[in-house]
């Protein structure tokens, strides 16, 4: 992975990061905060937060760091691992079954599985919605009960989980109950298409009106279930009635517009609308991540919210981490971080010289800091290169 490299990390990631201070964190005033080498991994989480807004108190906006992504995976596992479990067998074995998926899941956005998010930063984040699923084993049968093979919907609703609590983390950094919502609200946000049919949902063609009609139900039908199950929390309920709704009035169902809509159903309609462009189905390709950046860009304003967007822009920049890119030198590589100054100049994991051979050791290069080089193609997961 990229944990041999020193990144910059946002202050409040502190919360739920895993791995070392890179470089001693001084104040503004010259202090030392925080040494270099000190071990995240072996701090409690309302250890990192308290350390987290001690250091944004005194002014501290970045850190340096080296990530150890894989022990954000062990920490999410075995927070699942230790959690309750249903007491009736049958759904004790689908939520066993169920967790193997995730654990699947979660690797697959580690490790960069074609067709999946690749920000291994999502994972630090994801400790919040294992902790929700963990407290409540409830929360993920919900999802599985009725069509416990349908990875789709489950991967999708995991995908959007964990972009809802990373953004909800970005814009309020220290609202934990906040977070943890939004992450189980994205989780649900589609439990309501379990009862439209799957050749329904999975129907190549253009839908009649009354197959559209039937699916635009699926908000106010997945509110109803989990009210019936029991789960009352109302940003979690805002989320899964009013994910599609529009900035401009144009959503359904309830046709809300601007203000109205609750913010953290604007979160989870980026979130949404993001992996529904990047993901793969019967009826569609999937884009591939800049691409999926620049639709929600072209959004902002009429359909999304344009604080959200920006903020989900900043995050990950034009070209989202695990984007394969050709810089302007010939020299090929995959994105590894976004940019601290631009959007466009990401930090880049080098794979091959500008003749095509293989590096053999991975070379970062800060395109932020080379005034004269820059991303000229993206490349396709076939090696097919393309205009960004």
């Amino acid at each position: 992975m990229f944990d041999t490299f020193v990144f910059r990390l946002p202050v409040w990631d502190l919360t739920t990061f895993c791995g070392r201070i890179a470089e001693d964190v001084v104040s503004p005033k010259g202090a030392l905060l925080l040494p270099k080498g000190a071990d995240f991994a072996h701090i409690e989480p309302p250890g990192r937060r308290n350390l987290a807004a001690t250091l944004a108190r005194q002014g501290v906006d970045r850190v340096a760091v080296q990530e150890r992504a894989e022990q954000s995976l062990d920490e999410i596992l075995d927070i699942f691992r230790s959690g309750t479990r249903p007491s009736a067998r049958d759904e004790r074995d689908l939520f066993e079954a169920t967790l193997q998926f995730v654990t699947s899941y979660c690797k697959d956005v580690l490790f960069g599985s074609p067709g999946n998010i690749h920000v291994f930063p999502l994972l630090r984040i994801g400790r919040f919605l294992a902790e929700s699923v963990s407290a409540n084993p409830g929360i993920l049968l919900c999802l599985v009960r009725e069509r416990p093979r349908d990875y789709f919907l489950l991967s999708h609703s995991l995908s959007v989980g964990l972009l809802c609590a990373f953004l909800a983390h970005r814009l309020f950094p220290e609202q934990t109950g906040v977070i943890a919502s939004a992450a189980v609200g994205g989780l649900l946000h589609d439990i309501g298409k379990q009862f439209v049919p799957e050749g329904i949902l999975n129907k190549p063609g253009r839908l009649t009106e009354g197959e559209f009609a039937l699916i635009r139900r699926h908000p106010e039908v997945g509110e109803a279930l989990l009210k019936k199950a029991g789960i009352d929390d109302p940003l979690v309920l805002k989320i899964v009635r009013h994910h599609h709704e529009k900035m401009d009035g144009s959503g359904y169902p309830d046709g809300l517009e601007g203000r109205s809509v609750s913010m953290a159903a604007r979160i989870a309609a980026v979130a949404d609308a993001y992996d529904a462009i990047t993901s793969e189905r019967s009826y569609k390709k999937r884009l591939p991540g800049y691409k999926g950046i620049s639709e929600i860009i072209a959004s902002a304003g009429n359909h999304l919210d344009p604080l959200v967007v920006r903020t989900f822009v900043s995050a990950f920049g034009m070209y989202p981490p695990g984007t394969e890119v050709e810089l302007s030198d010939g020299r090929c590589g995959v994105v590894a971080a976004p940019g601290e100054r631009s959007i466009l100049k990401p930090r880049v994991c080098l794979r091959t010289d500008r003749d095509g051979n293989h590096y053999p050791h991975p070379v970062l290069v800060d395109l932020a800091a080379e005034k004269n080089l820059f991303i000229q193609r993206c490349v396709s997961q076939g090696g097919q290169a393309e205009n960004c």
